[in-house]
Parts: structure tokens; sequence; C-alpha cells
């Protein structure tokens, strides 16, 4: 028998997949994440008004990524 209760987002792919493969998908998506929180300022201020280049996007990403690994570095 199977129980109604709702089950926990993720819950299905954590059983489904080793522990590892799991926890390596949550690290890249929150990388992602704070990558994307980094370059949303630049994007705001130098890409959405100015005709909105992908090269100058990919650029931005890329700054972004560098700012990122920086603040993981250790001093």
């Amino acid at each position: 028998m199977t129980s109604s209760k709702a089950k926990q987002h993720g819950w299905l792919e954590a059983k489904q997949s080793t522990g590892a493969v799991y926890e390596l998908g949550v690290k890249e998506s929150k990388r992602s994440k704070a990558i994307r929180r980094i370059t949303q300022p630049l994007t705001d201020k130098h890409w959405r008004d100015s005709g909105q280049s992908v090269t100058m996007l990919h650029r931005m990403n890329r700054i972004a990524e560098y700012l990122y690994k920086r603040t993981n570095r250790h001093k």
C-alpha cells in the first residue's frame, strides 16, 4: 500500500540516485544561483539599456564567475 503523504521536494531523485550525485546537483545549483546574484547588478547597469548584446552578457557572466571563485579563496 502506498501512503498518501506528500513527499518532500527532491525525495524521488534522492531515492533513485546515489547520495553523491544528488549532492553534486545541489552544489551546482547553489553555485549557479550565486553567480546569477552577482551578475544581476551588472546586467541592470551595463546590459539592459545598451542593445542587449549577447557577447556582453557572456562577459558579465565570466566576470561573475571570477568574482565568485575569488570569494572562495583562502586568505
